[in-house]
Parts: C-alpha cells; structure tokens; sequence
C-alpha cells in the first residue's frame, strides 16, 4: 500500500523562541555533523560511534521520533545509511522546538541536498523571485500560528511517480494549497505557504511553512490533519489507488453481502425469540420506580444523571445478550471496512450505550419502563420489586410483565438494526466560490486558468 507521511508541528508567534534543544542542536544543524551524504559504498557499513550516540540523544530528547518509519529502519538493520536518515528525519521533525522561526526558514532554504531556485531552494506558486532574507523576516515576527508541514515519500515511491524533484513538488503544490487553506481554515487570499525540496536518500521530502497573512485566522484539528493527508495520498497516488479501491470496493462489497445476510437471520431471531435476563428485569423494575417519582418529560435528555445512568446500564445489559453482540459486531465491521479506505488509524470502538446511531433505544427503554410501571399500578396497589436472591418474583403476573417487557427491549432493538443504512464512501465536495478564488488567485501568479483544477 503506497504511503504518504504527513507531520505539521506549529509554532505560535509573538515570543521569542528559545533555540537550545539537544545542546547546540541549531549548531549541529549548522554543520551537519555526522549527516552528510554517505558516500553510496559505505552505506551499508555498522554505525559509527558518533551516529549510535546522536541517535540515542534524539530518541531520548524526542520520544516521538521513535515512532518514524527511519527508527524502524535503524532498529531492523543499524547501518550508517539508516543512521544517517533517522539523524536528519529527527531533527527536522523537531526543528520547531531547537530553532527560531527564522533560522527554520533558513535552513530548508539552504542545507544539504535542498534543491536549489538560484541561491537557495525556497519555492512558492508563481514565478516571482523569492527574496529569502524577506521571507525569514516577515516569518519570525510573523504574530499568528506558523505551521511547518513535512510531506515524505518513500524513494522508490517518489523516483516511480515523478516527485523526486522540486519542480514537481512547486507544481503539485500550487494546485494543492487550497485544500490546505481550507483544512487550516485560513480563507485562500491570506494563505501564504512556501517550500523546500529536499532529496533524502531513502525518504525524499518537503518542508513547508504556512501562515495566514492577515496573523490572525487559521486553526488546524485532528480532523484537519487527516484531511490533508487524506487528500495527499489521494492526489499523488490517484492513479495506484484507481486499482487499490476496486479491490477494497470488491472485497467490502462482499463482506457487505455476507454480513448483511447474517446480520438479517440474527435480526429474525431478535424478532422471533424471548429474551430471559434477570438483571435487566430488576434493573427495568427500578427504573419504573424512579420514572413515576419524575416530574418533566420522560425522554433521555430531560432527565437527571442518576436516571440516565440506569438507562445506559440496561442498554449496555442488553449489549452483552450473544444476539445483540453479534449484530452490533457485524455493524461496526461493516463501517470499518470502509473507514480503511482513507484512514490509517480506525477509531476505538465505543459501547452500544454510546453509539449515537442508536441513541434512540434509550428512549424506548423509557417508554418501556414507563408502560412497564403503569401495568405494575394496576396489578398491585404498591409495587413489589424482584427477589434479588432467588431470581423468583412475588407475584407471578408481574413476573410476566417483566419477562414482557424485556423481551420487547430485544425486539425493538432488531428494528434499529433493520433500519440501519448501508455504509457508504466518504464523498469529498470543494467549495465552489473557494475553487473560484483559487482560480483568481492562480492567474494573478501567471498560471493558466485551468492547471491542477479540481474535480467536482
């Protein structure tokens, strides 16, 4: 599975930014010790002495950084090439902590292997000079958030689709900016962003340095995050993913018949079967008692934590009858198999008592218990409440309302489940006037009217 990895640390603007992490690590930027390109025939030569001690000191300064795909690599086989890699990857990663702003901007302009624009490797969309100097200052007094995106590919990845040179990457990202802007929530006319190509042996990459340039919108999410790099892999890998999807379309299409026939038998048997749960039974009794001392609405929302927690205590019994849990099983693979489609991560289960697609059992719980209490009314003038020790009930008619009443909950759930909608692809729609600005934009830096134009 092709791969894109997206990091967008930040840095808030209006304070001076300390630059001593890992020593004199801007130093250590500086003059690239120990991370030079390696002459090709000792890539594969063991560490040295010097490489094992900086790797030590960033996995330890950086816990995070033990989390990049470059750790992995050093770990598996620690030769100078991995070092090397896993050096650069690290520091960059981190450079928002170890450099002010300025120096940052300086540095992907300049160092090693930054394919170069005339004088340095800074690029934007357009075709205007960049004036470097400018740029750092207005970036290190800039007031606002400044975020410093890297994009990275694998070599084999970026040599096969075209993206080992920064020409590519100026032109990819002048038709992408927008969807950035949008994700950042920084309207088009104030976005301003500029990159740096850098041709890493193992993993090429590029810096970036984003800003609005009024200071003042743009905020990025998590959810933001995953758009952008939801939308990177979709762009550069467009045409692997044609072939990807239609395999993850055939193989969800069919798990999705095959569930959906289980999940239909299961629901029949919802339908058609008792449900005998002493615990539910006294936990139905007590809410029944405590619905008729409530005043107000009988609905989920209106009523006091202490109630609402008994209702979720029913609904999460109910999860754990093997015919609930099976469905409820089913329902989440379904919808799972198409979050893998663009999500490297799937979210954490939750309880059925949690699921806001079946919110609407609670109240039915409620209105349950509030039948279940009525019918008690009338059959004794002062309700008795279940044996808790033995199970057996005082009264064998209540008994019967009870088991009645459970069994409805049980039914009533396989109705949720029937009425559940199929699972369906995200689909993705760019704001027209958006697309209409870009467009403006674009010309004004001498593009044509229709290169990189989104499709709707």
């Amino acid at each position: 599975m092709p791969r894109v990895i997206f990091k967008c640390p930040h840095v808030k603007g209006g304070t001076p930014k300390a630059a001593a992490h890992l020593g004199n690590a801007v130093g250590y930027i500086a003059t690239r010790k120990g991370v030079q390109r390696i002459d090709p025939g000792k890539m594969n030569l063991p560490t040295t002495e010097n490489q094992v001690n900086m790797v030590e000191k960033l996995a330890r300064e950086f816990p995070l950084s033990k989390g990049l795909e470059e750790y992995a690599d050093y770990l598996d086989s620690p030769t100078r090439g991995n070092a090397s890699e896993f050096i650069t990857r690290a520091v960059e990663e981190n450079l928002d902590q170890i450099a002010k702003m300025e120096n940052y901007v300086d540095y992907i302009a300049k160092r090693p292997r930054a394919q170069r624009f005339g004088s340095h490797g800074l690029f934007t969309s357009g075709n205007d000079p960049i004036i470097l100097s400018k740029i750092q200052e207005e970036v290190a007094h800039h007031p606002g958030t400044v975020w410093l995106p890297v994009i990275s590919l694998r070599r084999e990845d970026a040599a096969r689709l075209g993206f080992d040179n920064a020409e590519r990457w100026k032109d990819f990202l002048s038709g992408f900016s927008v969807e950035m802007a949008q994700a950042m929530k920084i309207p088009p006319e104030q976005f301003r962003w500029y990159a740096a190509f850098h041709d890493e042996s193992h993993h090429p990459h590029v810096h970036l340095v984003c800003y609005s340039a009024d200071g003042k919108s743009g905020y990025l999410t998590e959810r933001g995050i995953e758009r952008i790099k939801s939308g990177l892999a979709k762009e550069i890998f467009k045409n692997d993913l044609t072939e990807i999807y239609a395999k993850q379309t055939q193989r969800r299409d069919s798990l999705n018949q095959d569930s959906q026939k289980v999940l239909r038998q299961i629901i029949r048997q919802m339908q058609e079967d008792t449900l005998s749960n002493g615990r539910i039974e006294r936990l139905m009794w007590e809410l029944s008692r405590q619905l008729r001392n409530t005043s107000g609405k009988k609905q989920y929302g209106y009523l006091k934590p202490s109630v609402k927690s008994l209702v979720d205590e029913i609904v999460d019994e109910l999860e754990r009858d093997e015919r609930v849990a099976t469905a409820y099983n089913l329902w989440y693979e379904m919808r799972e198999e198409v979050l893998r489609t663009y999500k490297d991560d799937l979210p954490e289960r939750i309880p059925l008592s949690r699921q806001k697609e079946f919110k609407r059992i609670k109240n039915i719980v409620i209105q349950e218990a509030v039948r279940l209490g009525a019918q008690l009314e009338q059959n004794h003038a002062t309700p008795t409440a279940p044996n808790t020790v033995t199970g057996q009930k005082n009264d064998n008619h209540s008994s019967a309302l009870l088991f009645a009443s459970v069994t409805r909950l049980l039914h009533h759930m396989s109705r949720i489940f029937q009425e559940q909608p199929p699972p369906a692809s995200p689909v993705y729609h760019t704001d027209r006037k958006l697309l209409r600005k870009l467009r403006e934009k674009k010309i004004a830096h001498g593009h044509k009217p229709d290169d990189h134009e989104q499709r709707m």
